[in-house]
């Protein structure tokens, strides 16, 4: 009996383990941010300077440009100029 408990608890552990890889945090959730009338973006090399007059931008990590998990948090002031950002620059979108 002892050792079927063991084997459950260490698959248990596993399967929360690998749960918690896959989570991706709350505050970079897609949905979320729309709702906040915020987007996140990779790079910000590729979007003009015209398309980022009202909006608010954060950096999201403190790597460097190149850096994979670099990214940076778009604020908007309304939800038409979000869509508009979201058709021109889609591939930049995280």
């Amino acid at each position: 009996m002892k050792i079927l408990d063991n084997i459950n608890n260490f698959f248990t552990q596993n399967t929360k383990k690998s749960d918690e890889e896959h989570t991706i945090p709350e505050n970079l959730r897609s949905k979320e941010l729309e709702w906040k009338l915020a987007l996140l973006v990779r790079n910000m090399d590729d979007v003009e300077d015209i398309d980022l007059k009202f909006v608010s931008v954060s950096k999201i990590d403190m790597g460097t440009k190149k850096d994979l998990f670099t990214s940076y948090r778009l604020d908007f002031n309304g939800r038409e100029k979000l869509n508009q950002f979201k058709k021109k620059y889609k591939n930049i979108l995280l």
